[in-house]
C-alpha cells in the first residue's frame, strides 16, 4: 500500500512539473509588415510597457546602445534595397539597434545575427544614421514601431515609447527598376529565351521554320558555338544542308577558340557526313 501511495505521488509531482501555465508575455512580441515601392518591409520585435517608470534617461540609459525593444534582438527586413536617409541598404535582415540621446539618436543596422543585440560588433554595422527625437504632447504607455508617412516609394521607421518620437525615412528606388522592365519587354524576349523556344521546336520535330526564325534571333544577339551548332542542326532538319555545313564551319571556328573539343568533334562529323550527302 505504501508503495502505491508512493507512486501516485510521483505521478502527480511529474504531472505538475510537465503542465504549463499560460500566461500573457509581459513584452508580447510582435511583427510589422509593410509593402513600400517594390520592397516588402518587415520588422520583428517585443514590445515592453512603461509602467510606470521613467524610460528615456534612466530605464534606456542616454549614450548607450539600446536593442530597441525587449527580450531578444528587434530584426529589420526588407526583400529590396532601400536608401535611408541617403545611404544605401542592401535587401536582407539586419538587427537593428539605436543609440537613443537627449538630442539625437543613433538607428544601427547590424548584419550579424548570430549575436544578440547587446554582442554586436562595429565591424558588422552595414548603416548607421543619425536623427532627431520629438516630443510628443501625449504619452505612449507601450513601446511601439510603425512603418508610416507612406508614399509610392517612400515611407519611414517610426518608434514611439513615452513621449518620445523618432522618425527614419527612407526611400525604395522602384521607378528605375520598373524602367529597366519595361525596357526588357519592348526589347523582346532575351538571347537565351530566344535560344530555348527553338530548342523545344526543334526537339518536338514542329514548328521548324519557327525554331530557324528563333535561333537566328538568338544569333544576331551574339554568336555562340552551341547556338551555330544547334541552327546547324535545324538547318539540316529542314533540307539545307549546304547552309548547315557553312553554320557549321562558323560554330566549329568558334568551338576551336574556347577551346571545347566536345562541340569541335560534334561539327566535325556532322561536315563530313552532310558532304557525302
Amino acid at each position: 500500500m505504501k508503495q502505491v501511495v508512493v507512486t501516485l505521488l510521483l505521478a502527480l509531482c511529474c504531472a505538475n512539473v510537465e503542465a504549463q501555465i499560460n500566461m500573457p508575455q509581459p513584452s508580447p512580441s510582435s511583427t510589422v509588415t509593410q509593402n513600400v515601392g517594390l520592397a516588402e518591409v518587415k520588422v520583428e520585435y517585443s514590445r515592453p510597457s512603461a509602467k510606470g517608470r521613467k524610460i528615456f534617461g534612466e530605464v534606456v540609459p542616454f549614450g548607450d546602445l539600446w536593442r530597441t525593444g525587449a527580450n531578444g534582438a528587434t530584426k529589420f527586413t526588407t526583400n529590396d534595397s532601400l536608401t535611408i536617409m541617403g545611404a544605401g541598404l542592401p535587401k536582407g535582415t539586419y538587427v537593428l539597434t539605436t543609440r537613443p540621446g537627449r538630442d539625437e539618436w543613433e538607428i544601427i543596422f547590424n548584419k550579424n545575427l548570430s549575436s544578440s543585440a547587446s554582442n554586436l560588433k562595429p565591424e558588422g554595422e552595414v548603416l548607421k544614421v543619425k536623427v532627431k527625437p520629438q516630443t510628443l504632447p501625449f504619452k505612449m504607455e507601450t513601446f511601439t514601431i510603425l512603418i508610416g508617412n507612406i508614399t509610392s516609394n517612400g515611407a519611414s521607421l517610426d518608434i514611439v515609447w513615452e513621449d518620445t518620437y523618432v522618425s527614419v525615412p527612407f526611400t525604395n528606388d522602384f521607378e528605375t527598376k520598373v524602367a529597366a522592365q519595361i525596357k526588357a519587354k519592348l526589347d523582346g524576349p532575351t538571347q537565351d529565351e530566344y535560344f530555348s523556344m527553338s530548342q523545344y521546336y526543334f526537339e518536338k520535330s514542329r514548328n521548324l521554320a519557327d525554331a530557324l526564325t528563333y535561333v537566328n534571333k538568338a544569333v544576331e544577339k551574339g554568336e555562340r558555338f552551341w547556338m551555330l551548332r544547334h541552327k546547324s542542326l535545324v538547318q539540316a532538319k529542314l533540307g539545307d544542308l549546304k547552309g548547315a555545313t557553312e553554320t557549321a564551319q562558323r560554330s566549329l571556328a568558334l568551338a576551336k577558340e574556347a577551346k571545347n573539343n566536345d562541340y569541335i568533334r560534334m561539327n566535325e562529323k556532322s561536315i563530313e557526313e552532310w558532304a557525302k550527302k
